[in-house]
């Protein structure tokens, strides 16, 4: 006659069962929390750094563009990322289609390429003065 091993139970309010298996009631142990949150401190100028920019954002007439004054200089952006409708203006200047701008920016949509060329036919003067703010100059000796 073989012996066999009797399997550990563990008991849990008044049944009997294998360790391990818990019913549905069972819940796990809730975790203790460490208290609030600390709230942030204003820096010593008592102006936000740049990581805080987003407490300042500028709102757009156009859904998929906003300025934050410390992303980029406060340029027009695309929300959630830090190209600039500057990026794409340029880009789209210089004749490059759709398919090509969705090469260089996969992450983009087709909404917020749209979206930053029409705030350029929007805000021309705006946008072509950051293009030439930020023009590379070539200097030769």
């Amino acid at each position: 006659m073989e012996k066999t091993k009797p399997t550990k139970t563990k008991r849990v309010r008044g049944v009997n069962k294998p360790r391990g298996i818990r019913t549905v009631k069972e819940k796990a142990t809730t975790y203790r929390t460490r208290g609030p949150m600390p709230t942030r401190a204003l820096p010593r100028s008592s102006r936000w750094t740049t990581t805080r920019a987003t407490d300042k954002i500028i709102e757009t007439d156009h859904p998929y563009i906003h300025k934050v004054p410390g992303v980029i200089g406060g340029e027009p952006v695309i929300k959630g990322t830090r190209i600039s409708v500057r990026d794409i203006a340029e880009w789209w200047r210089l004749g490059l289609n759709f398919e090509q701008l969705f090469e260089a920016y996969p992450h983009l949509r087709l909404a917020q390429i749209c979206d930053a060329l029409g705030y350029f036919d929007d805000h021309p003067d705006e946008i072509l003065a950051y293009i030439a703010e930020n023009r590379i100059v070539e200097v030769t000796d």
